[in-house]
């Protein structure tokens, strides 16, 4: 594109989840994009990552679908436990038959390699680009990026899928005259989450089993892995002062997690104690959770948003990675029918808006509602009663049919032919 007024067609900030599965979307459809990562070097990160139907039909779609597969592991069953008493056991192995892909788990780095992959590997992304600014001068051509380094690039169109503290997103919240930049706020709770080696005790009836562990002080859930690994997520009151300028902690170590969770009761622990997984573990770390308190629109002229840079949520139903898929195939689909006037992408980038912002509001506050039900947090005293008549009573075929609204809905990218498993 050398005599072109722009560096590229679509210009993507943040390698995460929906950045790379928008480039390895923009890759087969032949539509120039660049990747901008702030990181210096494609590093793990976090532990693990849950797939849902609504994902999984465009990872299909993308081809990677079989590496998933091989990869993670498919879910079977939830068994769930107050403390050390059993309270259910949740049969997942229809959700196949039902909405066509399953739930599964997998560890988080090697999803986002497949992606890496997928998208062209560091040809198309760019890591040490930092960006610091975007300006939107509708006047000139293309939407200007400003890097750390000084550094500049023009696109027809600029994608901002760089998390919950977006620089995007504090770009269109100045332009918008909103009176914070930084839109976050602490909501007083720690997420500690980790995955562990492969649980030589175990076999091959614990494989694709998930167990919900609902105990007085915290709750904590373990999602199955590859050959018995075991993804862990905790969540608990914070009771120390909190660093608002990042999220993970610098430092996490096994002591930090068991000092919550160790002596909590685990069925897949041979001691019985929830630190026996904890020190198994391949890869910690915790992080303050945060939560919106003010949104700017998913687009502003030129410029759109995705994944959490768009609707950040709680992690408590494993919608966060999904949400942001889901966002790159509606995107995707909009470039490829605008693909001949890219360089008059406001028209387009509204309508995406106008598309996903109802979808992603349900599922932000479905997240939320979750979690108040999780953790018993709900008002008049009702949470306990509540949770223990829903988790105790209501069988997966009430859970499934209640989630037809969200693991139903899959898209993906017309250009692109019938997804493989689909068409078997």
């Amino acid at each position: 594109m050398a005599s072109s007024p722009v560096d590229t067609q679509v210009l993507i900030v943040g390698g995460g989840i929906g950045g790379l599965t928008l480039a390895a979307i923009l890759q087969r459809l032949d539509i120039p994009c660049i990747v901008l990562e702030r990181s210096s070097t494609h590093t793990p990160v976090g532990a693990g990552i849950s797939l849902a139907p609504n994902g999984l039909r465009m990872l299909d779609q993308l081809g990677i679908y079989e590496k998933v597969l091989a990869a993670g592991q498919k879910l079977r069953k939830v068994q769930i436990w107050r403390n050390d008493s059993q309270w259910n056991t949740l049969d997942w192995s229809p959700c196949e038959a039902k909405f066509g892909y399953p739930v599964m788990s997998m560890e988080r780095h090697h999803f986002q390699r497949l992606l890496h992959e997928a998208a062209g590997g560091e040809e198309f992304v760019q890591y040490g680009a930092k960006v610091v600014d975007v300006i939107d001068n509708p006047s000139e051509p293309g939407v200007k990026v400003i890097l750390d380094s000084g550094k500049e690039y023009r696109a027809n169109m600029v994608v901002g899928a760089d998390g919950i503290r977006s620089v995007v997103r504090r770009c269109l919240a100045r332009d918008e005259g909103m009176k914070e930049a930084n839109t976050i706020k602490f909501t007083g709770r720690v997420h500690m989450s980790g995955i562990t080696e492969p649980l030589a005790n175990l076999n091959s009836e614990h494989l694709g089993v998930a167990n919900w562990m609902l105990y007085d002080h915290a709750t904590l859930t373990t999602w199955p892995c590859h050959n018995n690994s075991q993804w862990f997520i905790g969540v608990a009151k914070s009771e120390d002062a909190v660093a608002t300028d990042r999220s993970v902690w610098a430092k996490c170590t096994e002591d930090t997690i068991n000092k919550v969770y160790g002596e909590g009761f685990h069925p897949f622990a041979e001691s019985g104690k929830m630190s026996e997984l904890v020190n198994k573990n391949q890869r910690i770390l915790a992080s303050n959770v945060f939560q919106e308190t003010e949104f700017p629109s998913m687009s502003r002229g030129r410029v759109c948003l995705m994944g959490d840079a768009a609707h950040s949520m709680s992690s408590a139903f494993g919608q966060g990675g999904n949400m942001a898929i889901e966002d790159a195939a509606v995107l995707a689909n909009l470039i490829q029918a605008n693909r001949d006037s890219l360089d008059n992408a406001a028209p387009f980038l509204t309508e995406y808006s106008d598309m996903r912002c109802k979808r992603a509001q349900d599922v932000v506050k479905f997240s939320f509602r979750f979690i108040l039900l999780h953790g018993a947090i709900l008002p008049y005293g009702i949470g306990k009663l509540l949770r223990w008549l829903v988790y105790a009573f209501l069988p997966a075929s009430t859970w499934l049919w209640y989630l037809q609204w969200l693991y139903g809905y899959q898209p993906t990218v017309d250009a692109l032919g019938t997804p493989t498993k689909a068409s078997k």
